[in-house]
């Protein structure tokens, strides 16, 4: 572990991070960052195509069937839209839980494994989660990712180099063999990959699995074993969540009330709805969404 660059990076992110969020969103679109001066109780979430690095104290990710812990200095990589639940570990008033996500262009990715044509180092503990310390290298490009935020004059000439570093980066690592098997045409991880960006674009609608198994052309029964294996969950339970994240969003943002987020997200019954959301978030849609305004859980914004 480099203990050096992992501190230089917490002072960047406390100096950029006064107050408590996660993930707070920055000048830099596919960058956020978190800070916690307490443990927190687990909260679901889906994590997108993204690189993750905590940088002070430790977090607990609950994935399926498994729980992994990311110690200090440790970052995990996701490869596509993933259903997880997370909780701080480690955290206080005076040495705060740290962290910083970055969101991966796959398409960036596709082309530069194409180009350098890497053979992976080894494979993964899992299909669409990986976990590895982070070299010093990677690090570094981290380092200067963050301290843009500090020159935003620079951003538009240094920001698609310093992204692309990092690609290159995560592609030599032992990262590298999570994202073949989502990066190659054909693999069964690119077809759920390919669901998954329809549920994305669709998730309000009825779902019909014998469609979603013509498009990556496999059988139904196929898709649902392979789904649950790669994400953890079922398809429904996955369209589900969806709906709740986004009903979610819509109540805390844009200020909508349950009935109103619920019919938007696709559920015919507000009854069903506000039993489905308690039973997923932990509490009824407004005393959720109040608890979210009074701490100021999510969707903050460095100025």
């Amino acid at each position: 572990m480099n203990n050096d660059k992992l501190r230089q990076l917490a002072e960047l992110i406390e100096s950029l991070t006064r107050e408590e969020g996660c993930f707070l969103t920055t000048d830099i679109p596919t960058l956020s960052l978190c800070r916690r001066n307490h443990t927190t109780q687990p909260m679901p979430c889906i994590y997108p195509l993204s690189l993750f690095l905590v940088v002070q104290g430790s977090q607990h990710l609950n994935f399926g069937d498994s729980v992994r812990q990311i110690e200090q200095g440790q970052t995990a990589l996701t490869t596509m839209d993933l259903p997880v639940v997370s909780n701080v570990l480690n955290a206080s008033q005076h040495t705060p839980y740290l962290s910083l996500r970055i969101e991966l262009d796959a398409m960036m990715l596709r082309e530069l494994d194409e180009q350098i044509a890497w053979q992976p180092k080894m494979s993964s503990l899992s299909d669409t989660l990986s976990v590895f310390p982070a070299d010093e290298e990677l690090l570094d490009a981290l380092i200067r990712l963050v301290k843009l935020l500090k020159t935003p004059n620079l951003q538009p000439h240094l920001l698609p180099l310093i992204e692309r570093e990092i690609a290159v980066r995560l592609l030599s690592s032992d990262h590298h063999a999570m994202l073949k098997r989502v990066l190659t045409q054909g693999t069964i991880e690119q077809k759920v990959a390919k669901v998954i960006a329809y549920f994305n674009e669709h998730y309000t609608e009825k779902i019909e699995m014998d469609k979603l198994a013509e498009m990556v052309f496999i059988s139904p029964s196929s898709l649902r074993q392979h789904f649950r294996k790669i994400t953890g969950t079922s398809p429904l339970q996955y369209q589900k969540q969806l709906r709740l994240q986004n009903a979610r969003r819509l109540m805390f943002k844009e200020n909508k009330d349950a009935t109103t987020a619920s019919l938007a997200v696709g559920y015919e019954s507000p009854s069903q709805f506000n039993r489905e959301y308690a039973r997923f978030f932990g509490e009824p849609p407004h005393r959720d969404i109040q608890r979210l305004r009074n701490n100021e859980m999510q969707f903050g914004r460095i100025v």
